[in-house]
């Protein structure tokens, strides 16, 4: 299988840049040695992964502000061929820590690729492992650790590559369809809901509890953009549980939770919220799943109570609520049709929140303003926040560094949560933070 996927290994000399070539195209090609310069030309191998191919390109290493002739032919290969590869590989050198020389060969590939990760070499044992942290402070969301030597971490960095080569599946889907989960307690309305956003009888409706016992899937287009609608079983206590076609659906019901990206929690804005409403918006929001809530049955409130009403139950679902206090709630009327705009406007917006990946410079403009405000605290001794970085969406998956994760407060990683919600919304869609020890080093 052929591919035109390419990757351009670029970075100074003598970081091992031709030794982590010549294990990705699994044989010797680069000439390898301790002296700088070896490498002046670039070449071109072919890497193969988990069966797919890529081609891999070594170049020379990078030196800025050089009189030397050869020197500047590299850094002018290197602008030739590095605006039409697909990856940059930056190497450098983990035992090295960040240099000045590191800063100016990630600035050029930065304003040259928009798509690049760094590769730390020379992590030869796991004691070493800690040393990649330092080279977070670029502002890239990708740093593996690896050792051409010893052939340490070189799965996970081929893992990476050929993750984001298009497979043939992929080029015939080319958008990524959400799948959003329509759940909630017996006969509050969700097979209603769901017909009226499908247009179409596809579930049963009735006054009956317990009618859609299994779930049932419909793609729909709305405004130019596919859904993959999943309606549920209505779920109810497992002391009401008397056959086990009940049992089943419930259980298909939960597991859709994990299927979907999103759920929508469908209420009865005539009844109470119960402990099971509670449940299944906590399940979605433990297994990190985009959520927003739909009022249901709003057309039998009397018009004239409406405003009221809508302040009155909206803070009474936050009380109740407020581990999801995130979730927006939309009031809709899925007999009548009433609201279905705005709730499908709501859940394209949570979609974008959901996948939404901050800027770094914004993202560390936002974290200094937070430990500037409210400083780390432990009753566990000394505890130091290096920083933040955003290492994944849906869900907006952030890595916080510290000295010893283990002193961190909880309360501090909500108010970073907070603060991150204050600064850039996320609503409907879950935060997960990853804490993270660092070895501090100095400055190289």
């Amino acid at each position: 299988m052929k591919t035109n996927f390419t990757v351009l290994i670029a970075g100074r000399e003598n970081v091992g840049k031709s030794s982590i070539f010549n294990k990705l195209i699994n044989r010797q090609k680069s000439i390898v040695d301790d002296f700088p310069g070896v490498t002046r030309d670039k070449i071109y191998g072919e890497a193969e992964w988990m069966g797919k191919t890529f081609t891999v390109i070594d170049t020379g290493g990078l030196l800025f502000n050089d009189a030397d002739l050869i020197k500047k032919e590299v850094l002018k290969i290197v602008k030739d061929v590095i605006k039409d590869v697909d990856l940059v590989l930056f190497v450098v050198d983990a035992t090295m820590g960040i240099v000045p020389e590191d800063r100016e060969v990630f600035e050029f590939v930065r304003s040259n690729s928009s798509n690049f990760a760094v590769v730390a070499n020379k992590v030869d044992t796991h004691e070493k492992a800690n040393l990649v942290y330092e080279f977070y402070n670029l502002g890239v969301d990708h740093v593996f650790p690896t050792s051409a030597a010893h052939s340490y971490g070189l799965d996970d960095l081929l893992d990476f590559i050929t993750e984001q080569i298009p497979s043939p599946k992929d080029k015939a889907e080319e958008e990524k369809i959400t799948k959003v989960a329509i759940l909630g307690r017996e006969n509050v309305g969700k097979s209603s809901l769901f017909n009226a956003l499908v247009k179409e009888e596809r579930s049963i409706v009735t006054d009956i509890p317990g009618t859609t016992r299994d779930s049932i899937d419909t793609l729909v287009e709305i405004e130019g953009k596919k859904l993959l609608l999943i309606d549920t079983a209505g779920v109810k206590k497992r002391k009401n549980i008397k056959k086990k076609v009940e049992a089943y659906s419930i259980g298909r019901a939960f597991m859709n939770i994990k299927r979907g990206d999103m759920v929508i929690l469908v209420l009865d804005c005539t009844m109470g919220v119960t402990e099971m409403d509670k449940k299944i918006l906590g399940y979605a929001a433990a297994n990190f799943k985009a959520v927003l809530i739909a009022a249901n049955k709003w057309d039998l409130i009397p018009y004239e109570k409406r405003e009221s009403m809508r302040t009155q139950f909206t803070e009474y679902i936050r009380e109740e609520m407020k581990f999801a206090s995130y979730a927006p709630l939309v009031f809709i009327s899925a007999k009548e049709k009433k609201g279905l705009e705005k709730l499908i406007e709501v859940v394209f917006y949570v979609e974008n929140q959901y996948n939404f990946r901050v800027k770094t410079g914004l993202l560390n403009k936002m974290f200094q303003q937070a430990v500037h405000e409210k400083a780390p605290f432990s009753k566990k001794g000394d505890v130091k926040v290096y920083y933040l970085s955003q290492v994944e969406t849906a869900p907006p998956t952030f890595a916080v560094f510290v000295n010893k994760k283990e002193k961190l407060d909880v309360s501090y990683t909500r108010y970073l949560e907070n603060s991150l919600r204050a600064t850039f919304g996320f609503e409907g869609a879950p935060i997960r933070l990853k804490i993270k020890t660092k070895t501090k080093q100095e400055d190289k």
